[in-house]
C-alpha cells in the first residue's frame, strides 16, 4: 500500500517530467495543491492512477499555466 507522501512524489515526478514546475513558482504551488486534493478525494492509489489516465492532458495544462 503507497503512503500519501510516495504518491504525492511519484505524482509530481510524472507531472514534472520535463523539468517546467519549479518550487517557488506559482505553477508549481497550483499543481502541489491540487496533488494533495486529489489523495484526500481519492486516496493515494487511485490518485497516481487517475493522473496516469489523465497525462497528457494534465501536462498540457501545465505547460499553459507555466508560460
Amino acid at each position: 500500500m503507497m503512503d500519501r507522501s510516495n504518491a504525492a512524489d511519484a505524482i509530481m515526478a510524472l507531472l514534472n517530467e520535463d523539468g517546467l514546475l519549479e518550487p517557488g513558482e506559482r505553477a508549481h504551488q497550483i499543481v502541489s495543491e491540487y496533488i494533495a486534493f486529489k489523495i484526500d478525494r481519492l486516496g493515494p492509489e487511485k490518485a497516481l492512477e487517475d493522473v496516469r489516465l489523465t497525462l497528457g492532458h494534465m501536462v498540457a495544462q501545465i505547460h499553459q499555466m507555466a508560460m
